[in-house]
């Protein structure tokens, strides 16, 4: 029980004491439901528009697009590989001997026109597409008579065999289409017009380094002295490789004839921004036995 000098002491401490400043007085508690607390603790930052909303579904639409280039990707790459590959080991011949270095040089053919290739189409590596060039597109006139008389006696190589790389390929023949030359898929292409083997001349191949059986993805390791097959006809032609180098795809000067029988090997390198370049000199020819 306080007595009177207690309250009067209580009384004049409370009316001596300072009061705290009106500033650091605390805000009274209000209960608020939780969309209005979400808009108090938002206040002054900018709520969610239309275009927030639009960037969300367009973040989930390009998601799903990536999903769906990829997965084509893997079907078209890939998986594609594999299914062509259980199909070539289904139907593969039995497997023969490596070529042996021959020493019997086979004659040129006789003189024959020179064979011209277009100086401003770029080198392969731009549409790999196999449909053969109709004739009305112009740029591939029909074979006159001497030039069919030509290949009869020389045929165009059917197959390349690069030992040291353990490459065994078909070889087909590609053209211009569109402006751009087509690249063989599965094989590799030999561009027309280019010279043949054994001939005098410049005889070009191009092949893929990535998907679509990328027959020249080892190309690089090739070097100087290594040795490569081409047939053609009944004969089994040996080139070995003299120079490699990396030029660009507007350097076409390497598709220019040649006056001793030459190969040149083209593949795409550096994610395809420049060309691998083979070029390789005969060194003799061999009759093929048992084909």
């Amino acid at each position: 029980m306080t007595t009177q000098s207690d309250d009067e002491t209580l009384l004049e401490t409370l009316i001596s004491t300072p009061l705290t400043p009106s500033r650091s007085w605390k805000k009274p508690t209000v209960l608020r439901s939780l969309d209005e607390h979400r808009d108090q603790a938002l206040r002054g930052y900018r709520f969610r528009t239309w275009v927030d909303h639009w960037l969300h579904h367009a973040e989930r639409l390009f998601g799903i697009a990536a999903m769906l280039i990829f997965a084509w990707w893997v079907v078209d790459g890939p998986v594609r590989d594999w299914w062509h590959v259980q199909q070539a080991m289904r139907q593969a011949p039995p497997v023969e001997a490596a070529p042996r270095a021959a020493v019997i040089v086979h004659p040129p053919a006789s003189a024959a026109p020179e064979r011209i290739i277009p100086a401003a189409v770029p080198l392969p590596f731009t549409t790999p597409n196999m449909q053969q060039p109709s004739p009305a597109e112009g740029f591939l006139a029909p074979r006159s008579p001497i030039e069919a008389a030509e290949e009869q006696s020389t045929p165009l190589p059917r197959r390349l065999i690069i030992p040291a790389l353990g490459l065994d390929t078909p070889v087909v023949e590609v053209f211009i289409v569109d402006g751009a030359w087509q690249v063989a898929d599965y094989a590799a292409g030999y561009l027309h017009g280019t010279g043949l083997p054994g001939d005098p001349g410049n005889m070009a191949l191009a092949g893929h380094a990535g998907l679509r059986g990328a027959v020249f993805r080892d190309l690089g390791r090739l070097s100087p002295g290594a040795d490569m097959f081409v047939d053609a006809g009944t004969w089994r032609y040996q080139y070995r490789v003299r120079e490699m180098r990396n030029i660009w795809p507007t350097e076409v000067e390497v598709l220019d004839p040649t006056p001793a029988p030459t190969i040149t090997l083209i593949t795409c390198t550096n994610w395809d921004t420049q060309r691998l370049i083979v070029i390789g000199d005969l060194v003799g020819a061999q009759p093929l036995t048992g084909e």
